[in-house]
């Protein structure tokens, strides 16, 4: 017979060892180094912290229990033999800007089925879904959570427009001087100015891009895909949502105008295809940036550990620093609901 307050089955740490060795895991220390400091091996410690840490996430409700809003991304996992990268899926309370889970795939299929097994209540109190122009995470919100507003995230979408007017400035470059910038030429010198919000230049810096524009842009295309740029910015600060759908309605059917820059179509193409998504950002002003946070969280577990192989391992081992249900209180952590489930018959840990 198995006594659970000495040790959890296959566990070769004690009850209170192990619940310490998770909780110090828990907090960003390397398995190693705990293992270290409980002289025993490796192994010994994950394995307590792969079943401590399952049944603690498990009992932590919380993190299901009060999201609204939800944001989906994509981090890379590991780097396959064959130079493919394993993506995983990090879902993320927007509105409280608390991880929720990490999925081991990005296949539409997977999180979907991640959606559904929430349950019908869960689905229906989700209100908004943020995501970064990805048609697998806005399929998944689409067929799995129609009811709410899909929102996609401003930093992304400017990102796009800043990328549109930096091709465009590489391109006019080699146009006019036939080779990539140099530290002398006009676009070349003004590419950081460029990237910076127009109401952040100094009277003395919107004078030198002015000038340098003069002189490396003599058919105003970098001129006019800065504007875009800046007028997609003017929609994101506006406060008011009808303003908001006609400055993007406005600025959409000028970037597909022919005369335009290929580069400005294109996006003019994209703004066209999420049009709806872009305007939701005025319902609620959420975004994905709480996603975003708590993935760098993630990879710094990954630096921690210096890469993972086994997924599980990767799960538990991120949720238990970024979710952090030990709240540190040892009292509430491990309470009675969040130990290693016990068989009434075996009377041994499952």
């Amino acid at each position: 017979m198995r006594d659970h307050r000495i040790a959890a089955k296959s566990c070769l740490l004690t009850t209170r060892a192990a619940k310490w060795a998770t909780e110090q895991v828990g907090t960003g220390r390397s398995v190693k180094e705990v293992a270290a400091e409980l002289s025993c091996e490796w192994h010994t410690v994950n394995d307590a912290v792969t079943t401590y840490g399952s049944a603690l996430l498990a009992a932590d409700r919380r993190r299901l229990t009060k999201s609204t809003a939800i944001g989906l991304d994509e981090t890379s996992f590991v780097r396959l033999k064959d130079q493919r990268t394993s993506y995983a899926t990090t879902v993320c309370d927007v509105e409280h800007h608390q991880i929720i889970d990490i999925l081991p795939t990005r296949h539409y299929v997977d999180v979907a089925q991640w959606v559904a097994d929430q349950g019908t209540d869960w689905r229906r109190r989700i209100a908004y879904g943020a995501l970064d122009m990805s048609s697998t995470y806005a399929a998944v919100y689409s067929a799995m959570l129609p009811r709410a507003a899909q929102v996609v995230d401003p930093f992304h979408a400017v990102a796009l427009a800043s990328r549109a007017l930096d091709a465009i400035r590489r391109r006019v470059q080699v146009e006019q001087l036939g080779h990539r910038g140099h530290r002398d030429d006009p676009l070349y010198r003004a590419r950081r100015l460029f990237q910076r919000g127009e109401e952040r230049l100094s009277e003395e810096a919107a004078e030198r891009l002015a000038s340098l524009l003069e002189l490396g842009d003599p058919t105003a295309e970098v001129a006019i895909a800065y504007r875009v740029k800046e007028r997609l910015r003017d929609f994101y600060r506006e406060s008011d949502p009808q303003v908001g759908e006609a400055i993007l309605a406005d600025l959409r059917d000028r970037s597909l105008k022919k005369t335009m820059p290929l580069e400005i179509r294109r996006l003019g193409k994209t703004i066209r295809t999420w049009f709806a998504k872009l305007c939701n950002f005025h319902l609620a002003r959420i975004t994905n940036a709480p996603t975003e946070s708590l993935n760098n969280l993630i990879k710094r577990i990954k630096r921690i550990g210096f890469g993972f192989r086994n997924f599980e391992n990767y799960r538990i081992r991120a949720l238990l620093y970024a979710a952090n249900p030990t709240g540190g209180s040892s009292d509430r952590s491990w309470s009675s609901e969040m130990a290693p489930r016990q068989n009434p018959k075996s009377r041994e840990f499952l």
